[in-house]
């Protein structure tokens, strides 16, 4: 009669080990991955930038009346805006005098007299260059500002009531080089690259 093979022989006890050696394996391929992911969300929400547009009429430094447009960065990561497109009622403009033009100068207007000096009203613009620029996470970068005075006042008035109408659209990366696109209404898009800027 046959011996019985014994179930824990030295053939099987090999196989099991390596069997566990695998799977031992498996799972500390597997908690490396988890904890790498992890790691990789926790230094992107740590870089993460998020830009929205902020606009007034009333400088509360200063308590001046001023209207006022700027970018600000929301989130806790440096915003590299690449590209910035402001609008009056959904038409592309250049800047803020070129919207000011179309929205709020008397007909026939225009920003430069006859000596190529600009006029009066339009002389207290002020404006930035947002693009190409890094804004830290707290900080802001000014679109325009137009302090009241007595040569401005009609202009101002209209351009108050007009800054509704200005939008904007712009896209931005973080320090990783996740890119956005955005309108500053709405939730910003993931993009794999920022466009060119537009030429008007």
């Amino acid at each position: 009669m046959a011996r019985e093979r014994k179930w824990l022989d030295k053939e099987n006890v090999n196989l099991m080990v390596a069997i566990c050696a695998v799977l031992i394996s498996a799972a500390s391929f597997y908690a490396t991955y988890v904890q790498s992911d992890a790691a990789e969300r926790q230094v992107k929400a740590e870089t993460w930038p998020y830009l929205q547009i902020d606009n007034g009429n009333y400088d509360l430094d200063t308590q001046e009346h001023k209207l006022y447009m700027r970018v600000e960065n929301a989130g806790v990561g440096p915003a590299h805006l690449k590209q910035f497109q402001l609008y009056y009622k959904n038409q592309p403009v250049r800047n803020i005098l070129r919207a000011a033009l179309l929205c709020c100068a008397d007909e026939g207007d225009t920003v430069l007299d006859e000596s190529g000096q600009v006029r009066e009203k339009f002389n207290n613009f002020i404006t930035g260059d947002v693009v190409p620029r890094i804004i830290p996470a707290g900080e802001h970068k000014l679109v325009f500002s137009l302090m009241q005075t007595e040569a401005n006042r009609d202009l101002w008035s209209r351009l108050d009531r007009a800054r509704f109408d200005l939008t904007a659209t712009g896209c931005y990366c973080s320090l990783l080089d996740d890119c956005f696109e955005t309108d500053f209404e709405a939730e910003p898009v993931p993009v794999k690259a920022c466009r060119r800027e537009p030429d008007l």
